[in-house]
């Protein structure tokens, strides 16, 4: 699809103009026009300011044609005056071939055609056409206004209006319940213009500490929204649309009995998958709402903020280490953790960090430790959530099941974010996937015990430097494996011992269960041999010196 409209403007060109319009001696009003008899109040008043501001008027003496399609002429009209360009209401010759002065239906638009085209804001939909009467569409209409307010837009997503419409959605100027491929009519402009304008009359709008906002969204399971509003509403009235992409979803809403709160259902065949919802409310008067909407971030990537993009993982699969009784093993005995600690989301080896990787928008990473405000599961009884002192968020998989985390998380700038990602917990233990000792020569040195006495005492975990890491991704380093060992069944042998052949028989080695190796009598050398559970085996040579 052509994308036939472009902006080059700067917000201080853009609200410029209101000085200049030419005004008509009584500037008309809503009741004049017949079909605005039955328009809500918000609307109404909407339309009123932009009448008073000469940048509207209707198709005839007593119609406004408010659900009519904005044209391409009309919308070069309402653009350049929106934006404060400089019109020359003489001008009768067009640029484009398809405008001409004797046509009755757009010839009147020349100047604004060619004012509009001169300052960058529409193009022709070729070098020598401009099609007046073609219809804008929503999404043309979010990226002009958008841009007149000083936003970038980005149009190289799929489609190529989704970013305009979704930024337009969280402004409160883009038309609900539409897609941005959809003809935008005259009340879609009034809505985006009248959100375009520098600052609303506060005697025409209630003050915004009296309006309701939607104060939050989160994610619960994977067809299920909860939205919360600071302030009760209607609820015979109220609705609620979600969007992802620019494309409408069909929904039920269940209200809470606090007027407050509303429960969001997709179909399952609109699950809740990677990428962002934006969430808006209407069916009330939208002069009674301040902000209308909030962005739902699914899975791998939140909204880019200043130069700045906010990455997770898509989803997390979780072990059901509690429900299992697997962690019932962590007795604190033989090296063990304690299982408080075993349980605990913000200490244990088998919990899961909730990863934010923040990138320039060249894709360089950037160090921004401690974002995380809370992490909140949809069902604590499937997962477990915490945010440890240093603003890292972790999770933990109680039993078997689905669930959504919730993270709040500050950027570098300040501003809060909220994202949600789902979680699979297994009912499937932890086991051993690799093993590796990283270094495989060790040189101990002991002293000349006697006959019958264990002496040269060291940590193989420690001196083998090791590194495992189980069936679900995690890695435990040194001691911590040592910690975990009830989950993780690593067992140590002692292969191959050598003797001094001259000071008579071989001595032994022994290994206790917390991996401390024990030598006894005459030992020169031998092998430290590591075996896990799935028989994988790795070797370390001890050479052994007496003293």
């Amino acid at each position: 699809m052509k994308k036939s409209i472009t902006l080059v403007a700067t917000t201080a060109m853009a609200f410029s103009m209101f000085a200049s319009v030419a005004m008509a001696d009584t500037a008309k009003t809503s009741a004049d026009y017949t079909d605005l008899a039955g328009i809500e109040s918000g609307l109404k008043t909407k339309i009123d300011t932009l009448l008073s501001k000469g940048i509207f008027e209707g198709v005839s003496s007593d119609t406004f044609g408010i659900s009519q399609n904005m044209t391409r002429a009309q919308f070069a009209k309402v653009a350049s005056l929106v934006f404060g360009l400089k019109v020359d209401t003489s001008l009768q010759t067009s640029s484009f071939t398809d405008v001409q002065a004797n046509d009755p239906a757009n010839g009147w638009a020349i100047p604004y055609i060619e004012a509009a085209k001169k300052a960058g804001l529409i193009d022709g939909m070729t070098e020598t056409t401009f099609a007046p009467g073609d219809n804008v569409t929503v999404g043309q209409l979010d990226t002009v206004l958008l841009k007149g307010l000083g936003k970038k837009v980005d149009t190289s997503a799929t489609p190529w209006y989704a970013n305009a419409v979704k930024q337009a959605t969280e402004l409160g100027i883009h038309p609900s319940n539409k897609n941005g491929d959809a003809a935008a009519t005259r009340a879609d402009l009034v809505v985006g213009a009248y959100g375009s304008l520098p600052a609303p009359p506060t005697t025409e709008q209630p003050a915004n500490e009296n309006k309701v906002s939607v104060a939050s969204v989160r994610a619960q399971g994977d067809v299920t929204i909860v939205v919360a509003l600071d302030k009760t509403v209607d609820t015979a009235k109220a609705s609620f649309t979600v969007s992802k992409d620019g494309t409408l979803l069909p929904v039920t809403t269940n209200w809470e009995v606090d007027k407050k709160t509303a429960t969001l259902t997709l179909s399952t065949d609109n699950k809740l998958t990677s990428g962002s919802y934006v969430v808006t409310l209407g069916g009330i008067d939208s002069s009674t709402i301040g902000t209308a909407s909030a962005t739902l971030t699914v899975g791998s990537v939140s909204s880019s903020t200043g130069d700045y993009k906010y990455w997770v993982p898509e989803s997390y699969t979780l072990s059901n280490v509690i429900d299992s009784g697997l962690t019932e093993s962590a007795t604190g005995e033989s090296g063990y953790a304690t299982r408080a600690e075993a349980e605990d989301p913000t200490q244990s080896m088998f919990a899961k960090e909730i990863e934010i990787t923040v990138t320039t928008t060249s894709g360089d990473e950037v160090a921004a430790p401690g974002l995380i405000e809370s992490v909140t599961s949809s069902n604590p009884t499937i997962v477990k959530a915490a945010v440890s002192a240093d603003h890292k968020g972790y999770i933990l998989g109680n039993k078997a099941g689905t669930a959504t985390i919730n993270i709040l998380y500050k950027t570098i700038s300040g501003e809060k974010k909220q994202l949600s990602v789902p979680v699979t917990v297994k009912d499937e233990t932890i086991s051993t996937q690799k093993v590796e000792a990283r270094d495989t020569t060790i040189k101990a040195t002991v002293s000349t015990v006697t006959s019958g006495v264990y002496g040269g005492v060291f940590n193989a975990y420690e001196e083998m430097d090791m590194l495992v890491t189980d069936n679900y991704g995690n890695e435990y380093e040194r001691e911590e494996i040592q910690d975990y060992n009830f989950a993780l069944g690593i067992q140590f042998m002692a292969e191959d011992v050598v003797g001094d052949p001259s000071k008579g028989d071989t001595g032994s080695v022994m290994i206790d269960n917390a991996g401390y190796v024990f030598i006894k009598g005459n030992v020169t050398q031998f092998t430290l041999t590591v075996v896990t559970t799935n028989g994988t085996r790795v070797a370390a040579g001890v050479q052994v010196t007496q003293e």
